[in-house]
């Protein structure tokens, strides 16, 4: 018996050894919004190391898993080692501590153009003569072909049409040593039934055997994100901004920090609070709107292409733009959250960089080029919708592209929308500014009133803020404005799928306004009334005021969203808001000593007078290029891992620093009133983190809506 079991064993081991050769092949460039297929090859790595830890399975917070190890700079660095090219000076400029996307941002390795202000320019997957169609519609995808247990010497390939590169021309027969890689371009056919897709190919062996594979074609997935602040990527530029390492602002020389003894806020003086380096701005994808990378919509869009490396590529385009509102923003013109001069643009450019994202998506997916014609369409209107002059409206005019010239069908639209149609901003203004921070002493109380404190805080609420009152009356606009864009939507080809559901995802706003127990911020412990708005000492949190915007945004705006979605028999996405709910805006996780690294803390640092040199406290507000040594307590990088999936206002300060109109004067010169406004941008909004979260629960809902497979370490690591 056991000599039996033994043959077996090795003929079962010869037959191993001697397999036949066969067909295989994978996309070359299976995230096409990435210029650079080595920028994807980075998000694969990480991804099947996330699922190598898992046990090789794919975890439901799989993009939260990646984000936490694309993030860590130990990761990144021995990355950025394999290619000096493209990831250059990772001891200066280009250090991995500034985050994955900062790399891709320095190079402007996407198909986005922000000055073209369109993804039509890129020339992704092209060969031969190029067209202004080809992102979104590719003529053809770079397809590797290669033999398993290849033989020795030179092997024939020949295909049923003309995929093989000779020179500058594409052929049907190619004869390469049986070993080597074989690139070829197989056709997108969106409009050709699934069954007649694809070219067969054959390959015949040194011995004159002749191996064949099935049609060859790729799935390609155009998935598209459309929204506002909450899914651009707000506060989480691509490129943080440098800090000023020996800042020394006289008209920045009055700190405000949260006293644990006394409960309030005590001044004490400084050189400066953190500036800009040589006044350089934060890097975006697209600047006017704060879209970054680190969006959820762009997350999601990554992770179904990790889903499928081998067979299948994603075409991307994204239009979210924080401010954007139904109205202003989607319907209406737009021009964004932050000033860019008119001369960065093209004169393409100048004539899109406004377009409501509806006009945006219907410019990107028209075979006729709308912008020599502007052909419009007007929408009626069931009920009325307030315009942005303020007026009342009952009709909509938006760009047309004729019956028929549709390049292809959507077969993912992912949205948010909705909380700057309601007054997110004014009701954050209005919780920060409705009663004045305690203070420690009379000493820091003078300070803040000579400095204007109380005028600061009027100005604000006349100006930038509103109550729950008006954000009631706002609120029953809703459903008007949801229809539509329902309208507005209804001539884009969008992908049904079981039942006739649309393939829309519309998002939930995650639960912004608790800490890590899930208790309403400052309603148990004082501090979180103060830390994290301590510039100026102008600000804190009313707690009444916070639970008031609390009840509205559970009882009010998630109901009129998942309306809205049940409206349009969209899908709705809401996983994530549970989980949000003990990693809001005031969570902090401390160690058993009490300790809260510098990530976690939610104050602003300070420059000031020491012996025997000056230094900053609490702690130091760069990212240091760390070889060795790392301490946590010290990691300050802005995408460091937090208890808070949100930004606070200091964390504006750290990272992105902007000014709405304009630019901000020389940092040399800055006051407070410029420190504070360079720092209001941003605050309230997801970390990357918490996007990755986002993304997480989005993802799980597209995964059933594209019956996506579940990925597999090896075919991640495939051509690598």
């Amino acid at each position: 018996m056991l000599r039996l079991v033994l043959i077996a064993l090795l003929f079962s081991i010869s037959t191993a050894v001697h397999a036949a050769p066969a067909i295989d092949w994978r996309v070359d460039h299976p995230f096409r919004y990435f210029i650079e297929t080595r920028d994807f090859d980075m998000q694969r790595e990480a991804m099947a190391d996330v699922m190598a830890a898992n046990g090789g399975a794919l975890s439901a917070t799989a993009v939260s898993d990646l984000e936490r190890s694309l993030n860590d700079p130990r990761w990144l660095r021995e990355w950025y080692s394999q290619d000096s090219t493209l990831y250059a000076n990772p001891r200066s400029a280009g250090r991995p501590e500034r985050g994955w996307a900062h790399h891709i941002n320095r190079r402007r390795a996407t198909c986005w153009d922000s000055r073209q202000q369109w993804h039509a320019s890129c020339r992704s997957d092209s060969f031969g003569a190029s067209l202004r169609t080809d992102y979104v519609r590719p003529q053809r995808h770079t397809v590797i072909l290669s033999l398993t247990e290849p033989p020795s010497g030179q092997c024939k390939w020949q295909a049923a049409r003309a995929i093989f590169i000779d020179g500058s021309a594409l052929v049907a027969t190619a004869e390469k040593p049986c070993a080597a890689d074989v690139e070829t371009r197989i056709p997108f056919e969106p409009d050709v039934p699934e069954a007649q897709r694809g070219v067969a190919v054959t390959v015949q062996l040194p011995d004159g055997t002749n191996v064949s594979h099935e049609p060859i074609w790729v799935r390609d997935r155009l998935v598209v994100g459309m929204g506002d602040s909450y899914s651009s990527g707000e506060g989480n530029p691509d490129t943080p901004v440098e800090i000023d390492r020996f800042s020394r602002r006289a008209g920045l020389n009055i700190s405000y920090l949260y006293d644990p003894d006394t409960q309030a806020i005590r001044s004490n003086a400084a050189y400066s609070l953190p500036v800009r380096y040589q006044n350089g701005p934060a890097g975006w994808l697209d600047r006017k709107c704060h879209r970054s990378a680190y969006s959820y919509h762009l997350r999601t869009a990554l992770e179904i292409a990790l889903s499928d490396v081998k067979h299948s590529a994603v075409t991307f385009l994204g239009f979210a733009c924080s401010g954007a509102e139904l109205t202003e923003g989607f319907l209406f013109p737009y021009a964004g959250v932050e000033t860019v001069e008119p001369s960065y643009f093209t004169a393409g450019g100048r004539l899109r960089r406004n377009m409501p994202q509806v006009d945006r998506l219907m410019v990107e997916l028209c075979s006729d080029d709308l912008m020599r014609r502007l052909p419009r369409r007007t929408i009626s209107l069931d009920q009325p919708v307030t315009a942005p002059n303020g007026r009342p409206v009952r009709s909509v005019s938006l760009l047309d592209c004729p019956s028929g010239k549709f390049l292809r069908p959507v077969d993912l639209l992912i949205v948010s929308i909705g909380g700057n149609d309601i007054g997110f901003t004014p009701l954050i203004v209005d919780t920060l500014t409705k009663t004045r921070p305690p203070y420690a002493n009379l000493n820091t109380e003078i300070r803040a009133r000579a400095q204007g404190n109380d005028l600061i805080r009027l100005a604000a609420r006349l100006t930038k803020a509103h109550g729950i009152d008006r954000a009631q009356e706002r609120a029953q606009e809703l459903p008007a404005r949801f229809a539509a864009l329902r309208k507005a939507l209804a001539p884009i080809p969008i992908v049904k799928g079981d039942a006739g559901k649309p393939n829309i995802v519309l998002t939930a706003f995650p639960k912004v306004e608790f800490n890590e127990n899930g208790r309403l911020c400052g309603e148990s412990d004082p501090r979180e009334r103060l830390e994290g708005f301590n510039v100026g000492g102008v600000l804190s949190i009313d707690v009444p005021e916070l639970r008031l915007v609390s009840r509205f945004a559970n009882e009010v705006l998630y109901p009129a969203t998942r309306d809205a979605a049940r409206a349009g028999n969209w899908y709705f996405v809401d996983a994530h808001r549970e989980p949000f709910a003990k990693h809001g805006i005031c969570a902090q996780k401390r160690d058993a000593n009490g300790n809260v690294s510098a990530a976690e803390n939610l104050m602003l640092p300070y420059y000031h007078f020491a012996s025997p040199v000056n230094r900053w406290s609490d702690f130091e507000p760069f990212a240091e290029n760390r070889e060795t040594g790392f301490n946590r307590l010290r990691d300050t990088r802005a995408y460091a891992p937090r208890e808070r999936w949100f930004r606070t206002l200091n964390d504006i300060c750290l990272f992105v620093q902007y000014k709405a109109n304009g630019s901000p004067p020389p940092t040399g010169q800055w006051g407070l009133l410029d420190l504070i406004e360079a720092c209001l941008g941003g605050p309230f909004h997801p970390t990357a983190e918490g996007h990755a979260h986002i993304a997480d629960a989005v993802f799980n809902t597209a995964r059933q809506i594209l019956k996506l497979p579940a990925p597999n370490v090896a075919d991640l690591r495939s051509g690598l």
